[in-house]
């Protein structure tokens, strides 16, 4: 009679062992963000308050993940003195969400950003090509688009703007689309020709002094150059931040 018994436990405790062992094995849950940071509510459901905002770190980059196991959770509510939920995932993996922008709509955000301020050296913007699209992180809330310093000179020039995709402060993605830009005669000549009156601004602390002088070289803004101080004929280095206004390098 034992024996009889015996072998539907033995099958009870067989068919049980199994089910643990899959459940051991079943691969964690799939849980999609859009923030730059992943938060205990994102992967915790019905997570407390005082619980869901806090951070478990950075989210994956574009088409990578990022597994969280349960001791991490736990270290993170603990290090906080949080409410830890009654029902915690043995462990998640994390992925971004992501949004593909088109070589149409990246050449659109291009031009966009590029309006909203005077291009350098008087340019004007005389086309756009993005030779291809690109994914993004999803929940950007601003574009911007910069050119690379451009050469003294005059008449058709192709160059690479970078765009930047921005959520708040944060950088979510980059690209680089060529742009055709058209010179004016006028930029083949430096912003400040040598000889020319300038305002030398020397900083020392919380006191700002500007006094009359004179380049010394043609530059550029951002350019570094010699500055002759009026009348004394002093020479010091100063890096020009404004068409006429250039920032001392060198002490008084």
């Amino acid at each position: 009679m034992s024996r009889g018994r015996s072998r539907p436990t033995l099958l009870a405790a067989l068919a049980l062992s199994l089910g643990v062992a899959s459940a051991e094995a079943s691969p964690p849950s799939l849980v999609t963000v859009t923030g730059a940071r992943v938060l205990v509510g994102d992967v915790v459901r019905g997570a407390p308050s005082d619980s869901a905002s806090i951070d478990l770190g950075p989210s994956p980059s574009v088409g990578g993940s990022r597994l969280i196991d349960r001791a991490t959770i736990l270290r993170a509510l603990r290090e906080h003195a949080a409410t830890e939920p009654s029902q915690i995932p043995e462990a998640v993996r994390v992925v971004r969400l992501s949004r593909t922008v088109s070589a149409t709509e990246l050449e659109r955000l291009t031009r966009a950003g590029l309006s909203q301020r005077p291009l350098p050296r008087g340019a004007a913007l005389t086309g756009v090509r993005a030779s291809r699209g690109l994914d993004v992180p999803a929940g950007w809330d601003a574009v911007t688009a910069e050119l690379p310093r451009l050469p003294r000179r005059a008449g058709a020039l192709s160059t690479t703007a970078l765009v930047t995709f921005r959520a708040g402060a944060d950088v979510l993605g980059r690209a680089s689309v060529q742009v055709d830009l058209m010179l004016p005669p006028s930029a083949a000549a430096p912003e400040l020709a040598r000889g020319a009156a300038v305002t030398l601004v020397v900083r020392q602390g919380l006191v700002e002094i500007r006094v009359g002088a004179s380049a010394g070289a043609d530059a550029d803004v951002g350019d570094t150059l010699p500055v002759i101080l009026r009348p004394s004929g002093r020479v010091l280095r100063a890096r020009l931040i404004e068409r006429e206004t250039a920032l001392a390098e060198d002490g008084p």
